[in-house]
């Protein structure tokens, strides 16, 4: 049937299931060329015009994935034809239903082939050709069958009765050619194809469509001109015609949507490259510029989680969660009055000691903002794996086409934070240093505080205890003091120095480092290579994007 249609000996043959792929042809009327010719979509750039090697390559390509057994794939073969004899038209030939396993075929090789009819057919802006044999009941049609269930009133089914000469020439057999018998909306149309002994005799196309143009004549000359190959083409032209009508308007929609998507990615693609070395500057200065309003949090990024957060925020929720919450949590340990009184004890020597050495309390104090240690180092890391994923994810962004230099100024990148992270960790490093070695017990917060702590522990429940135990109740409070203190100086002074050193340092130096040591011209030419399926990519956009014009 789809020979007939397109007029041209172009389709595999052979006995079991030969379709083994869906083959999706598209026929373009071209008034422009004297000679039909094909194209695939799979190959492009070739020009077929004898049609025996279309043959041979739609073979090839569906050998290139089912392999030499008879199982099928739904990936369809896309082929081109332009003629000026044939009307615009789509066409898909679909395997059949195979209703026995064989050569290795899967047990539910049947309902593998007949999802596979179904996916293409419930399209409910498709038109279903339902071919059966002229010489098999249709009331068993498996097409027929098919088609009643994706489309009950059959509003757009044509039924196709092949071997028309086949059939007997009784009434039921003309009541059913002349659609009264089986109801099918969009008729029934008889056809008849070149039986295997005419192929191997290579009758042409057109002598069989003469004859199948006498033969009804002859036989059913009130509906022949409602039958044959020809007629079969104009109506669905026809009906097409009235389809394409009634969906216009959604159908402009689509076809604008997909435009504009398909737009949208050719132009992230890019162009070809005239000026590499230009090129390369004006990536670099992009990805800085790009990292700067992330931070600044006028532009977001997508994270490798899919989540889309600006950068600047991303840290200062970095800040609330490992110091704000991390250090918040961080209390004396239970067995801090069990320690205050060993150091006492420690501190006083072999004497028994009438007042708390200051050394005492010192020492305590700078065991206590050891523990602060973690957090702090936990918060620079985490800052650290911030800027880095934020990089990375920009490298991809910016430098996509560019695999060579994506993957060159990640490294300067990692390098970069690296020295950053280093010289914040220093710094904190030795702050912390700093608050352990001396222990400011004149700090104006402490000294103010100290007079109250001092004055309520000599309340009457305090009278009441032992000297030792009111003097390591006191101390307690003087160290819980002391370290809310140094908790609220680190909460922010941990922030300012990771923006300071770490974020701004990284900043101030990225374009700098960038250009120093990726902006030369003995290595332009290996940075600025695309990535080998760029090119192709555009290619295919281009076709889909000339084919949604052209709609």
């Amino acid at each position: 049937v789809l020979e007939g249609i397109v007029r041209k000996n172009f389709l595999p043959r052979g006995g079991g299931i030969v379709t083994r792929r869906p083959l999706i042809i598209q026929i373009t009327q071209d008034n422009l060329s004297n000679q039909s010719w094909a194209c695939f979509l799979h190959n492009p750039d070739k020009k077929y015009t004898n049609f025996d090697e279309v043959r041979d390559e739609i073979v090839a390509e569906t050998d290139r994935l089912c392999g030499n057994s008879k199982n099928i794939l739904p990936d369809p073969i896309t082929l081109k034809i332009y003629s000026s004899d044939l009307p615009t038209l789509t066409l898909v030939d679909l395997p059949g239903v195979v209703k026995v396993p064989v050569d290795g075929q899967p047990e539910n090789i049947e309902e593998q082939t007949i999802n596979l009819v179904k996916s293409f057919v419930q399209n409910p802006n498709s038109i279903i050709l339902a071919v059966s044999p002229g010489n098999v009941d249709l009331a068993n049609s498996e097409a027929l069958k098919i088609a009643r269930q994706v489309d009950p009133e059959s509003r757009r089914t044509v039924a196709v009765i092949t071997k028309a000469d086949l059939m007997e020439r009784t009434t039921e057999n003309r009541l059913v050619l002349e659609g009264k018998s089986i109801p099918v909306k969009l008729g029934i149309i008889g056809v008849i194809n070149r039986s295997q002994a005419k192929i191997d005799q290579e009758q042409p196309i057109d002598r069989c469509l003469e004859e199948e143009e006498l033969f009804f004549k002859s036989n059913y000359q009130y509906i022949s001109g409602e039958m044959g190959t020809p007629y079969l083409t104009k109506r669905l032209c026809k009906i097409l015609l009235e389809n394409v009508k009634e969906c216009l308007p959604e159908l402009i929609i689509r076809i604008t949507e997909q435009k504009v998507l398909q737009q949208n990615i050719l132009d992230s693609l890019g162009t070809k490259v005239d000026d590499p070395f230009e090129m390369l500057i004006q990536l670099l200065y992009k990805f800085c510029q790009t990292f700067d309003s992330n931070i600044d949090g006028k532009e977001s990024i997508k994270l490798s989680n899919g989540k889309e957060i600006s950068g600047g925020r991303h840290l200062f929720q970095q800040f609330e969660r490992t110091i704000g919450t991390d250090l918040e949590q961080l209390i004396l340990p239970e067995d801090i009055e069990q320690q205050i009184e060993q150091e006492i004890m420690s501190s006083s020597g072999a004497k028994p000691a009438l007042f708390t050495p200051n050394i005492a309390f010192e020492n305590l104090a700078s065991n206590q903002v050891q523990i602060y240690v973690k957090p702090v180092k936990k918060s620079i890391k985490k800052c650290c794996e911030t800027i880095t994923e934020i990089t990375m994810q920009l490298s991809k962004q910016v430098f996509k086409r560019f695999p060579n230099l994506k993957r060159e100024a990640h490294h300067i990148c990692l390098s970069l934070i690296m020295s950053k992270t280093q010289a914040v960790e220093q710094f904190l490093d030795n702050y912390l240093k700093c608050e352990i070695c001396y222990i400011n017990t004149n700090h104006k917060l402490f000294a103010k505080d100290r007079q109250r702590i001092e004055v309520e522990s000599l309340d009457a429940d305090g009278e009441n205890l032992p000297f030792e135990k009111q003097n390591v109740k006191r101390i307690r409070a003087l160290l819980e003091l002391y370290s809310n203190i140094i908790k609220n100086q680190l909460m922010d002074v941990v922030p300012k120095t990771v923006m300071s050193f770490m974020v701004y340092g990284f900043k101030e130096d990225l374009h700098k480092e960038l250009i120093k040591r990726l902006a030369n011209q003995q290595k332009v030419g290996d940075l600025m290579k695309e990535d080998v399926f760029i090119e192709e990519k555009r290619k295919k956009y281009r076709l889909r994007l000339c084919g949604d014009t052209t709609a």
